[in-house]
């Protein structure tokens, strides 16, 4: 199974293999065109006309606000703090969520993936990264011999902004002390960031997204890793490629730490 995710998966991003065994050859050259249709007709990943910028100095400034810290003394591991995350009101996103989207995946991952924000089809169903990014997303790492049943994956805000907006620099910061609580309990080898907007954030990094999916980093003495958001990928089909050696840059690094 996992070298016909690869052979679609090297399809789709203009690699030329000898023959797709994932789907029938009648409708293999269809399936780019049937995401990208699909994607278009949805507001999911519609891109915002004007999409805000996150500055170092925004994300100081928030940093030097009192936080409200939140109860864990007495919690030991995911479900639980699942259970407060989802109680948590600390910001105005809680008033127009549908569902807290907490993080999924294998609870003793080595390798944890973060992305900004959840989408509209994850606010509803309470789960990250779903829908047609989220197919991609699955074949992205199965290509390299990933599954995404053995990683963990979140956001870096757990509730969805309206309209599919930028978090803001203040949301990030009430949501920053629950990932961190996560993190603590996965203890992960390596944290792979999604996109340019949750990079800047968390690394209080403003380097260009070529300069951040080249370079190496860390949070919280945890190496860092940063390659585009699949919902982005979608709506860029000419970055499938990069895509592709930004995966296998991720898979070398990994082994190195496993």
């Amino acid at each position: 199974m996992k070298d016909n995710f690869q052979q679609i998966y090297l399809k789709e991003i203009g690699v030329q293999t000898p023959i797709s065994l994932f789907v029938p050859s009648s409708t293999e050259t269809s399936l780019e065109n049937k995401v990208v249709d699909e994607v278009v007709q949805s507001e999911l990943y519609a891109k915002p006309a004007q999409e805000a910028v996150i500055t170092v100095a925004e994300v100081a400034a928030v940093a030097q606000k009192p936080k409200i810290a939140p109860n864990v003394s007495k919690v030991d591991d995911l479900s639980a703090l699942q259970t407060q995350v989802e109680a948590c009101v600390s910001c105005d996103l809680a008033k127009s969520r549908n569902k807290v989207v907490f993080g999924s995946g294998h609870q003793q991952a080595d390798l944890v993936f973060i992305g900004d924000a959840p989408s509209r089809e994850d606010d509803v169903a309470g789960q990250p990264i779903i829908g047609s990014a989220g197919q991609l997303f699955t074949r992205m790492l199965a290509s390299v011999g990933l599954d995404r049943d053995s990683v963990y994956v979140m956001n870096g805000v757990k509730c969805r902004p309206q309209h599919g907006r930028t978090p803001k620099p203040e949301e990030f910061a009430v949501c920053e002390q629950w990932l961190v609580h996560q993190l603590d309990m996965l203890q992960p080898k390596l944290i792979c960031m999604l996109g340019r907007v949750v990079a800047h954030t968390l690394l209080k990094n403003e380097a260009s997204l070529a300069d951040l999916r080249e370079g190496q980093f860390d949070f919280r003495g945890i190496p860092v890793l940063v390659i585009d958001h699949p919902s982005y990928l979608l709506r860029s089909q000419q970055h499938k490629r990069r895509a592709w050696a930004d995966l296998n840059r991720l898979k070398a690094y990994y082994q190195t730490l496993i």
